[in-house]
């Protein structure tokens, strides 16, 4: 839970934070890579230099944590100061509910392993910390960043009766978001391609049943592999994503085509000429109101969302 203030009497430690690279975002195993530098400034008996930890780092077989400096070195003003190049893979579960509008905040938390919270209390070094300018993720839009202090409640000492349960955290979030062009471009553009394909199936002669149901089971199939080509890069989820739901509006839509022209080929072997023209004039009232139908669930979905 979030940290107000430092509780009375406990020895305040400033921590910086500085990453100057991000990488390997693994979405399917809710990790990433970082390489950042971490500071500390404190004044007072407790050296937390020595018991700090990186409570969400995992694989500590390839963890990088070093102090740059032998020992923590004396500041003019009196305190104590030490630096640490930090590399490693951090867990961040990520909601994919959004994607591909999907934003997510790559969190970093530092705990001290000894101190309890009225001992020892972290307070974020607003004025140095930040990001490095070069840093760039690819195919993700970097917000900026963000640091609070939280109290970790973790409802046990332990089994032994002098441990503290409560202790304070530093957590440094990058907020991350993926640009409106990979949505656009890359997910929505194939889509609105395939359903125009099942569409244009509306517009030919209704007696040419192998040209009007070829589209639409073709469009039918590439959706199908369209929706499985990003399901692929997603975790196994139990819930639908935004995307998803897009699908679920084209799925009907080209269901609806194929239904009708089937039902539009058997009335027309036995239909003249003029009613074949009748018949032609409601499917391009048909194609209007199923093309806008498309685009406003689209919308609707999106504002949603």
């Amino acid at each position: 839970m979030p940290l107000s203030s430092p509780p009375p009497g406990a020895q305040q430690v400033k921590v910086g934070f500085y990453p100057v690279a991000i990488y390997d975002l693994d979405q399917a195993s809710n990790t990433f890579y970082a390489d950042a530098y971490v500071w500390l400034r404190w004044k007072g008996d407790i050296d937390p230099s020595s018991t700090i930890e990186f409570t969400n780092m995992v694989e500590e077989w390839g963890k990088q944590l070093e102090p740059l400096m032998e020992a923590p070195k004396t500041l003019p003003d009196g305190s104590k100061y030490q630096q640490f190049r930090v590399e490693g893979r951090f867990v961040q579960p990520f909601s994919l509910a959004d994607y591909p509008l999907d934003h997510h905040n790559l969190g970093i938390r530092i705990e001290d392993t000894t101190n309890g919270v009225n001992q020892l209390s972290f307070v974020i070094d607003e004025d140095s910390s930040g990001i490095d300018q070069k840093l760039e993720i690819p195919g993700w839009k970097l917000q900026g960043w963000r640091g609070e202090i939280l109290e970790h409640a973790y409802g046990t000492n332990f089994g032994e009766m002098e441990q503290p349960s409560n202790y304070s955290v530093a957590n440094f979030e990058m907020v991350i978001e993926r640009p409106l062009s990979f949505f656009l471009w890359k997910q929505m553009l194939p889509l609105v391609i395939v359903v125009m394909a099942a569409l244009v199936a509306l517009l030919v002669n209704p007696r040419s049943l192998d040209a009007r149901l070829a589209l639409p089971m073709g469009a039918l199939l590439s959706a199908i592999f369209l929706q499985k080509g990003y399901s692929d890069t997603l975790p196994d989820l139990g819930y639908l994503v935004f995307m998803d739901k897009i699908y679920l509006l084209a799925y009907p839509l080209i269901l609806i085509v194929l239904i009708r022209a089937i039902v539009a080929f058997l009335k027309a072997t036995q239909a003249s000429d003029a009613e074949i023209e009748q018949m032609q004039h409601v499917d391009r009232k048909v194609v209007v109101a199923l093309g806008i139908s498309f685009a406003v669930g689209t919308a609707v979905v999106t504002a949603l969302r």
